[in-house]
């Protein structure tokens, strides 16, 4: 039985696991277009949520308690023209600030929501990130930090701002230790951080991961990443061929420390070697592959403790698969998905991608992807239009909210992407089990999705332990939020 038809046999015996969570009428419009954007703000500590619909006139909010009553509406004129992304967010009796940055990543101000007061309030921080590269962000309940590089250095600045809009600046200078790069050469910080990608040729972007969100091979592929940890982040880069390196950054004390984890070296054959890592609670899981061998290990990150390793070489059986070798590419929501017969065809399409791995929690233990990914650069139409791209381009609405929603860019990346990969599954002491692999949230979303085509301000977001997808219903003129879980 082909693929194409287990898919579609499974496309239509599947249980969703939906729930139709909300509707919350579009009353605060100013105009009869329907919104272009929306996205979700989760207030942990009072238990509230907020939904922000955008109509390119006003930026709309709704919020809500926990068991789905209102609390507070208001319309606002809308964030402001000179920033094109909204990258983060502090929540403090129950106000909301935005933070959000320019284009070329050197400006940055926030927009606070009070909706007792239904009012907002507009700041410009009085700095620009001349000499040094913006990297990342990370939010943590009332305080919000972003994470840069300064140029031609190995010195790591975070910036700490309150609540009330007063920032502050710590440096890291690791400009004591060896860095090497993926020729093993010494190198600097800022080379490993913003070296030119292999597919794009653009700056390698430092991609936000949040291990409860189905991250994906087009996530988890990029050589540079930023692990959400509530009350720490950490950074982690794959540039070099020798080591994994993490930069673990614990807030609001603001410590930092860096690790190296060396990875499993193939032999020197001559073939061009790709190699990857992922985390998850206090393990790593690193690959490396070339066209005739991959190695693929799991080891406890304090104390390097090797937990599993798998060798696969091009003439041998991949005997811990619970797929076929999958090629898929997709552009505008749906494309091309065959199968690979032989593990020389896998190894060799891993090898020219972006290799990566990920895993994630299941009731049986683990399901592990393993594969590469090559970035699709399309401009979406239909499902999910004008939002992004897998690079993360500006929203219809003239910002994105790429980097702000982790779950979005999940899910989104999820769909659109172009990866060569197998699934498999382990239990809890890492060895590999028979079965069919289980769904997810992200998998149920988008056969609710395919269902249900053409949305419009879709969004995706985490609250509590389940998902939640909103899209606006232009026949009811509201905006419709559904509850996934695993």
């Amino acid at each position: 039985m082909s693929l194409r038809i287990l898919f579609l046999l499974f496309f239509s015996i599947s249980s969703l696991a939906q729930t139709s969570l909300l509707s919350i009428p579009n009353d605060l419009k100013t105009r009869s277009k329907l919104p272009s954007d929306a996205f979700a703000v989760v207030d942990e500590t009072r238990k509230t949520f907020a939904i922000f619909l955008d109509d390119d006139k006003t930026l709309n909010g709704y919020l809500y308690s926990e068991d789905l009553k209102p609390i507070g509406k208001f319309a606002s004129k809308g964030l402001p023209s000179i920033y094109t992304e909204i990258i983060g967010q502090t929540i403090k009796n129950g106000q909301i600030r935005l933070f959000l940055k320019n284009l070329n990543n050197r400006n940055f101000g926030s927009v606070l929501f009070d909706f007792e007061r239904e009012a907002t309030i507009e700041t410009e921080f009085g700095f620009k990130l001349n000499d040094e590269v913006y990297l990342q962000s990370h939010s943590y309940k009332d305080k919000f930090y972003i994470l840069t590089v300064t140029k031609r250095s190995s010195i790591l600045n975070i910036y700490t701002f309150d609540h009330d809009g007063k920032f502050g600046k710590k440096i890291f200078d690791f400009s004591d230790k060896n860095f090497g790069d993926r020729d093993n050469k010494p190198t600097r910080l800022d080379k490993l951080l913003t070296e030119f990608s292999r597919a794009l040729k653009t700056e390698t972007s430092v991609v936000k991961i949040v291990e409860t969100n189905p991250n994906s091979i087009a996530i988890t592929s990029n050589v540079c990443k930023v692990y959400d940890r509530g009350n720490k982040f950490i950074l982690t880069i794959d540039e070099g061929i020798l080591y994994t390196y993490l930069f673990e950054f614990t807030v609001p004390e603001l410590t930092g420390a860096l690790k190296t984890v060396q990875k499993k070296q193939l032999p020197n054959d001559g073939n061009p070697t790709m190699n990857n890592s992922y985390l998850l609670e206090g393990n790593i899981f690193q690959i490396t592959a070339n066209s005739n061998k991959m190695l693929f290990t799991v080891k406890n990150l304090e104390t390097e403790e090797v937990l599993k390793q798998i060798e696969l070489s091009k003439d041998g059986e991949i005997t811990f698969k619970n797929s076929p070798i999958i090629q898929e590419g997709t552009a505008m929501g749906s494309g091309e998905r065959r199968e690979l017969d032989e593990t020389s065809q896998f190894l060799r399409k891993i090898s020219t991608e972006d290799i990566g791995v990920s895993v994630i929690p299941v009731k049986e233990g683990y399901r592990i992807t393993i594969g590469g990914n090559k970035t699709i650069n399309v401009n979406t139409h239909g499902a999910f239009a004008g939002q992004y791209t897998i690079g993360g381009t500006v929203g219809s609405s003239g910002y994105s909210t790429t980097y702000f929603n982790p779950a979005f860019t999940a899910f989104n990346s999820y769909q659109y992407n172009k990866s060569t990969r197998i699934e498999c599954l382990f239990n809890d002491d890492f060895e590999h089990i028979e079965g069919i692999i289980p769904q997810n949230a992200f998998d149920k979303i988008r056969i609710f999705t395919l269902r249900n085509p053409n949305g419009v301000a879709e969004n995706v977001f985490k609250m509590n332990e389940y998902f939640i997808y909103g899209r606006y219903n232009s026949k009811e003129d509201d905006y419709q939020l559904f509850k996934f879980s695993d």
